[in-house]
C-alpha cells in the first residue's frame, strides 16, 4: 500500500463560476496532485454553491451541534 502523507487543505477555484471553495485530501506520493486538484475544480457543483449564497436570510451555516441541542431544548 502506498505511503499516504497528511490530509491536506487546498484552496480551489471553480473555471465555470470562479467561486472559491476548499478541498481536503489524504494523497499518496504516486498521485499527479494537479491533475486531482483540476478534476475536483471541474466537478465543483456551481448550482448547489449559488443557491447556498443565496439562501442568506442572515443566519449563514449553522454548527450542527448547537442546532441539535435547540432542537433538544425545544422538545
Amino acid at each position: 500500500m502506498a505511503k499516504r502523507s497528511a490530509a491536506k487543505a487546498v484552496r480551489l477555484t471553480c473555471p465555470k463560476c470562479m467561486a472559491a471553495f476548499t478541498v481536503v485530501a489524504f494523497l499518496s506520493g504516486s498521485v499527479d496532485k494537479e491533475a486531482y486538484y483540476q478534476q475536483r475544480a471541474g466537478e465543483h457543483d456551481c448550482t448547489a454553491h449559488a443557491k447556498m449564497l443565496s439562501s442568506g436570510n442572515g443566519e449563514g451555516i449553522k454548527n450542527p451541534l448547537k442546532a441539535s441541542k435547540a432542537a433538544a431544548k425545544a422538545r
